[in-house]
């Protein structure tokens, strides 16, 4: 009984660092977005950002569980201009992740992010996080 009172206990300890140390990276950063995005078979979608008069530093995630294969893209638009910063092909069969950090120095650009479903039979469940990094 003893023993079970201690393993509580010292459980108890380790879970509260851990706690606060989360609660302090929260704050460091500011969710833009945090979407499921469904896109059928054969489809894709796109998702734009404006970010007017907006610097900093951006982080973009894309995950997924569903079957591949899957393509994300990353583009910076300027105005009418759109350049490519990054492309992903993703052949698993579950576990799908993107990351890229889009760095926005003047706060003259704008984020698209581009998901397609390669997948000729299903869906695809895509989850997309953009975070401001403060």
């Amino acid at each position: 009984m003893n023993r079970i009172v201690l393993a509580l206990l010292l459980s108890m300890m380790i879970v509260i660092p851990i706690s606060e140390s989360t609660a302090d990276a929260a704050e460091q950063k500011e969710y833009l977005y945090f979407r499921d995005v469904t896109i059928p078979a054969f489809q894709n979608m796109r998702e734009f950002f404006n970010l007017p008069n907006r610097a900093g530093k951006y982080e973009v995630r894309l995950l997924s569980d569903s079957v591949g294969p899957l393509t994300f893209r990353i583009i910076r638009a300027e105005e009418d201009i759109e350049k490519e910063i990054k492309r992903h092909r993703s052949y698993n069969i579950d576990d799908h992740e993107f990351h890229l950090s889009f760095i926005n120095p003047e706060g003259k650009y704008d984020l698209i992010v581009e998901m397609a479903n390669s997948n000729p039979i299903s869906a695809a469940l895509v989850t997309v996080i953009v975070v401001e990094q403060l």
